[in-house]
């Protein structure tokens, strides 16, 4: 049961060779939906520069933010941002993350399942669902090239 759990939403950037740069990408977000941040989350309405990968080019740690919801997690959600500041040719990507369709994504079993991709070619931007110990997890990770459905 998830109700009244975290929603975590967590992003960074795969950084992979022919793919936009990953290092200048960044996020921001823009709006949470039926809940508050609990302390440790990071800013919203503020660029924030995604990490590559933990261990590649001592990366900073990775933007998370956690919501309490008011009520039912399942009517929570996060507007995500990404954008390259420095790419006039990136396109920012909106994307909108619904604990009700996280907790659909994360039943799924791991092999079965697909990625969510909303970018495709050398601007890949992928999500991971999961269902934590403490509620929902998303994991949003971009600078991806070509990012592929797992199966």
């Amino acid at each position: 049961m998830t109700t009244n759990k975290v929603f975590q939403l967590s992003a960074l950037s795969q950084n992979d060779a022919g793919a936009a740069d990953g290092s200048q990408l960044f996020c921001k977000v823009t709006k949470i939906t039926n809940g508050n941040l609990r302390a440790g989350s990071f800013s919203i309405n503020e660029m924030i520069a995604l990490p590559i990968p933990p261990g590649q080019n001592g990366s900073a740690p990775t933007p998370t933010w956690f919501l309490v919801p008011d009520d039912n997690i399942l009517d929570t959600s996060f507007n995500l941002e990404i954008s390259c500041p420095s790419d006039s040719n990136y396109p920012i990507t909106t994307i909108t993350v619904k604990a009700s369709d996280v907790q659909k994504w994360a039943t799924i079993p791991y092999n079965e399942r697909d990625n969510q991709i909303y970018q495709q070619g050398q601007y890949g931007i992928f999500g991971f669902a999961q269902d934590g110990p403490n509620g929902l997890i998303y994991t949003v990770t971009a600078g991806v090239l070509n990012p592929q459905l797992q199966g």
